[in-house]
């Protein structure tokens, strides 16, 4: 039942998606919004990680060949409601099942390892600012 409802706005977001991000340059920002539920919307810095190096294709991992300009797919549009069981859902709150949680603070943890004063958020406040 729940995936019947969801299914029509994660196909809008994808189509807005679609439209804003066709033939133009990466946004600056984006906001993480498809699976708002408990905790607030996530303001991520597109540009600073585009700047940073990191591939567009390590989080828009189903478009390997991805590049600025291009049509980019929404997390959201896979997570939302995915067709396979093993896909995480992101109305998971689990930092072990979320698919932010598994990549993002992931990666986060990784850059701190590596560099003690990197600004990557690893606490759920850091990316969920309180309302």
């Amino acid at each position: 039942m729940m995936r019947k409802l969801l299914a029509p706005f994660a196909c809008l977001a994808f189509l807005v998606a679609t439209a804003v991000f066709a033939g133009t340059t990466p946004p600056e920002k984006a906001t993480i919004d498809d699976c708002v539920a408990k905790k607030s919307a996530v303001e991520f810095p597109h540009k600073a990680h585009v700047d940073g190096g990191i591939a567009c294709a390590t989080c828009h991992h189903n478009q390997p060949d991805l590049k600025a300009g291009m049509e980019a797919q929404t997390c959201g549009s896979c997570h939302v409601a995915p067709e396979k069981a093993e896909t995480p859902k992101c109305s998971e709150m689990s930092t072990t099942k979320n698919p932010f949680h598994l990549t993002c603070v992931k990666c986060h943890k990784e850059e701190l390892a590596k560099k003690a004063d990197t600004k990557a958020p690893t606490k759920c406040d850091q990316c969920h600012p309180k309302a």
